[in-house]
């Protein structure tokens, strides 16, 4: 670019002056072979430092080492307005936008991406606006906005809002609180006194996007990766089912430490894909991903190195993931120590080192982006669904919207399902789908996709519960949150017992005596139970459960109309079970569902049973009186104390009954070694047992 303007050039020009161009740009040529990114789609891009450009460090210029510039405090929000103002025009001529202007304008004549970071923050946020009222604020915001789009109309990557989950950016500014001004924002753009129902934040996005209609649009936090993930993805998918014209999210990732002291920095790639794939399933749409705050504290070496290694690869190699930047460049003028990449004089740490090799390499150059964060503007496709899980034998409604697109298609799998800006599709069977969608605009065919998750929902093990007998707690129905159940914490988790039982968030563990339980129910969690009566009449209901809360707890049973309410006394220390009385329940026969809810943290539950006749049906407290010889076994088991009538059946940890039998000596040659449950049903009870085979 730059020997092109030189060379036609129409001026008289001295022959020192020519040669002296020419030298220099044969150096910005070598300048330019040695940056650092050689990858078509994804940028590798970093912050000023204090307030300016970093200068020649190590022999190199910022714009030969990185394609993407950040301010790192020039473009924000508190940096910039100083005063109340009656108009963007105003803004515009009071505000200080001398630092930010210098870095735009620089980024736009060494073509190096600038990313501006960021309209909304309670954090660094202008203390002028600290006595506004909701509808004073709302304005000045607008003109805030307008003003940016007036002085930065081709931006192409923007941070929209940056730090909301609860407890962060609420400290104190300039002797302000902050959580007071995240609360007036949420009433002067969401018209709620709520700042975590989020609707501030989804109103922001789309007042940014009428005044940058090509630009990304992106949502930024920290503690992405470790202490608050689930939030960051509560927050983001949240954003979409609200309309929020959202385009990506941005993990800060200054969180990587912690990562490390975790031991868990050799799976970091894992939890960089399973945040992704869970923010598409809750929003029903895939963003794109940005690593916006990339820094490593670290003064030892190979520690640096060592995370260093771990986290960078995974990121820069997921397709999803279009461009890093890198927070700081030398050490000792970073926000935060040990998180430079060369040392002041310029001599390149451990974490620099290894990157230069590493983006040397095929790998870094071939990895594959599905939007390509170096242009990050121009045509985009958006996609929703009406939701992201549904039920098999339901609809799902996709919509597809981009500006001049003419001829828009939805396949599954290679086969078309639909054309034009919505298509309503029933899948017939259960699994994850991806539904393709492409546009076409000016000549050119633009893709994205959605992920519809479709679940048969239905009885445990394929068949209704039998009242009388037994239920046991775990076996909730097959379904998915909302539907079958609802869990308050991601993932079955529970006392190290990870994705025990089942693979639903809903968490499971075995206690001592080898039961299976549901643990760690808090208030608002439940479960379904499909239940087939088999008579009219008056049950004796009993529960067993445990709890450790010196105040006890509290539980709510429903089946049908008829609804029992009840207290539990503290069983005795954490994992001490006891039966409690639920009462007489008086039911009809038919198929029905049972919904046993949590009223008050916490509570582990083992089973419920209902005795029409107690003088006449078994101890349903005493699940020891059948026994399954051997357990492990290989080839046979034998079912011991269920009586001459029984049926007993082996479902698989995914929820399948697999085989049926109803004589005592079972043969396993049909059975496949692992882990079961065995269901036995008896005229009086049903007992579940685990069963391990191996052949």
């Amino acid at each position: 670019m730059f020997v092109t303007e030189s060379n036609t050039n129409q001026k008289k020009t001295p022959m020192k002056k020519i040669l002296f161009s020419i030298v220099a740009s044969l150096l910005l040529i070598g300048q330019a072979q040695a940056q650092l990114n050689k990858n078509t789609c994804k940028f590798l891009g970093n912050i000023t430092t204090r307030g300016q450009i970093q200068p020649n460090v190590g022999g190199l210029k910022y714009e030969a080492l990185w394609d993407q510039l950040t301010c790192e405090n020039e473009s924000k929000w508190g940096s910039i307005v100083n005063c109340k103002v009656s108009s963007a025009q105003e803004g515009v001529q009071k505000w200080n936008w001398k630092s930010s202007d210098a870095h735009y304008n620089w980024c736009k004549q060494n073509g190096v991406l600038f990313k501006f970071h960021c309209l909304l923050w309670t954090s660094q946020w202008p203390s002028c606006l600290a006595n506004c009222s909701a509808s004073e604020l709302k304005q000045q915001v607008e003109y805030w906005m307008d003003a940016v789009a007036i002085k930065y109309p081709d931006l192409a990557v923007l941070d929209v809002v940056n730090e909301a989950i609860r407890g962060h950016a609420e400290g104190t500014e300039n002797g302000h609180s902050c959580a007071d001004f995240k609360k007036l924002l949420s009433q002067a753009l969401g018209n709620s006194t709520n700042p975590y129902d989020y609707k501030w934040i989804a109103e922001a996005f789309k007042m940014a996007r009428k005044r940058f209609p090509k630009a990304v649009l992106i949502y930024n936090d920290y503690n992405t990766f470790t202490w608050q993930k689930n939030d960051f993805v509560d927050l983001v998918s949240s954003l979409v089912q609200q309309g929020a014209p959202i385009d990506a999210y941005g993990h800060q990732s200054h969180d990587l430490d912690d990562y490390y002291k975790n031991n868990q920095i050799t799976n970091f790639g894992n939890t960089l894909k399973e945040i992704h794939n869970s923010i598409t399933q809750k929003a029903g749409k895939e963003l794109q991903c940005y690593i916006t705050e990339f820094d490593i504290s670290q003064g030892d070496e190979n520690t640096y190195e060592t995370i260093m290694k771990n986290t960078f690869k995974p990121m820069w190699e997921a397709d999803f993931v279009s461009g890093i930047t890198i927070w700081g460049f030398v050490n000792g003028a970073t926000w935060r120590d040990n998180t430079g990449l060369v040392t002041s004089s310029g001599a390149d740490r451990s974490g620099m080192k290894w990157l230069k090799q590493y983006m040397a390499s095929d790998e870094a150059k071939n990895a594959k982006a599905k939007f390509c964060g170096k242009s990050a503007s121009g045509p985009r496709l958006s996609v929703s669904a009406s939701e992201s899980i549904i039920e098999l034998g339901k609809s799902v409604t996709i919509s597809a919207e981009m500006e001049g697109a003419n001829d828009i298609t939805y396949s599954v799998g290679g086969t078309q399902i639909g054309t034009g800006s919505k298509v309503e599709w029933t899948p017939n069977e259960a699994g994850d789908f991806k539904v393709e969608v492409s546009a076409k605009a000016n000549g050119e065919t633009v893709t994205s996709s959605v992920t519809i998750k479709v679940v048969e929902v239905g009885p445990y093990g394929g068949t209704a519960a039998v009242i009388p007998g037994k239920i046991e707690a775990e076996n909730y129905d097959n379904g998915f949150a909302g539907k079958a159940f609802n869990d308050l914490s991601d993932g079955n988790v529970c006392d190290d017992f990870t994705n025990f039982y089942r693979s639903d968030d809903v968490d499971i563990k075995e206690i001592k005596d080898g039961s299976v339980v549901l643990g760690h129910c808090q208030k608002g969690e439940w479960m379904n139970y499909t239940v087939n009566v088999e008579s009219d009449g008056e049950y004796d209901v009993v529960l067993r459960v445990g709890t450790g809360n010196s105040d006890g707890g509290k539980m709510t049973v429903a089946i049908g109309n008829v609804t029992k309410e009840l207290s539990i006394d503290k069983t005795g220390e954490w994992g001490t079970f006891a039966d409690v009385e639920v009462g007489k329940m008086k039911l009809t026969k038919g198929e029905q569902v049972m919904k046993l809810s949590i009223d008050k943290d916490w509570i582990d539950v083992d089973w419920i049973s209902f005795k029409k006749d107690p003088s006449s049906v078994a101890d349903f407290a005493n699940n020891n009186v059948i026994t399954v010889l051997p357990n492990p076994a290989s080839s046979k088991i034998e079912i011991l104390g269920a009586g001459d009538e029984f049926k007993a059946e082996f479902i698989s940890l995914a929820g399948s009954v697999v085989k049926t039998s109803n004589v005592k000596v079972v043969s396993l040659e049909d059975v496949a070694s692992g882990v079961y449950m065995l269901r036995i049903t008896t005229p009086n009870e049903t007992v579940v047992k685990k069963l391990v085979v191996k052949k």
